[in-house]
């Protein structure tokens, strides 16, 4: 089989909606250290400039990952870092006043590499981390709103994370490489082949990724699929859209586009009409 490293994956987000909507916000994000690469994916800021003058929603799409977001602005410790878990439909956050925002968004299954928790305890949900974490937490919130400037937060980061990986090390070789058979196919596998590669069965497995992942392998090959179909559609647009839902794995068009509406809460000719790529 060709090798196919998680690192290799990159979820797709709309933050460019989000920025057209208010030319004061800022989008980044950077790359974890070396050692850290295989189990998360970035860390991202999301800032404004100025203080919003009014409410913008900020649309987050299903990408397979957890994140934990801090909130730099945010009235007290306990309120200031969430988990965000995996999703399986779009949610739409309400962006107001001066917005910090800085976050670790986890590869697909690297959450539980650092936490106790399974998965599926934050699926569709966003939680307070001070929930799981407890005063620990409060220091970490409390140094990341003090230091300046990203490189020193992001710094802070990495030592934190880095400690608790060292404390927390643990892993799961068929999840592993069920993730990567499913990212290499780009969603279009059959779970019974997933299980057999995985020398296990299609229960054991399913139970195995809600732990690891948060959902089934099924609704994690849907997500990935729908995350491969975004970043074929710019370079694609003046195609007809039939062809794109069948290059990626869809069996005819109405398929297509209710699952990128349930996933997106636009259909596709939406998505093209307000993206800008």
């Amino acid at each position: 089989m060709e090798h196919f490293s998680l690192v290799e994956y990159r979820p797709f987000q709309s933050m460019s909606e989000t920025v057209r909507k208010c030319s004061s916000m800022r989008c980044r994000q950077y790359l974890p250290g070396e050692h850290l690469q295989p189990y998360i994916s970035c860390y991202w800021t999301m800032t404004s400039d100025v203080e919003l003058a009014e409410p913008i929603s900020h649309r987050v799409i299903p990408d397979g990952c957890v994140d934990i977001i801090f909130d730099l602005c945010g009235c007290s410790y306990g309120e200031a870092a969430s988990i965000a878990g995996t999703m399986t439909r779009p949610i739409f956050a309400e962006l107001r006043g001066r917005v910090n925002y800085l976050a670790i968004r986890f590869l697909p299954g690297g959450f539980l590499h650092f936490f106790d928790s399974p998965a599926y305890h934050f699926t569709d949900r966003i939680i307070p981390l001070e929930m799981m974490s407890g005063k620990g937490q409060h220091d970490l919130t409390e140094r990341l709103i003090r230091e300046s400037p990203i490189s020193d937060k992001i710094e802070l980061l990495e030592s934190y994370l880095g400690g608790l990986l060292m404390r927390n090390n643990r892993n799961d070789p068929a999840v592993r490489s069920t993730l990567r058979n499913i990212l290499k196919h780009k969603g279009n596998i059959e779970i019974s082949q997933l299980s057999r590669n995985a020398n296990t069965s299609r229960r054991q497995l399913c139970r195995k990724f809600s732990k690891w992942i948060g959902i089934s392998p099924k609704s994690f090959c849907r997500i990935i699929r729908f995350q491969n179909i975004l970043r074929a559609l710019p370079p694609r647009s003046r195609r007809n859209l039939l062809h794109v839902a069948l290059d990626g794995g869809y069996y005819d068009q109405s398929h297509f586009i209710h699952e990128f509406n349930s996933y997106y809460g636009l259909n596709p000719s939406e998505f093209l009409r307000h993206e800008k790529f």
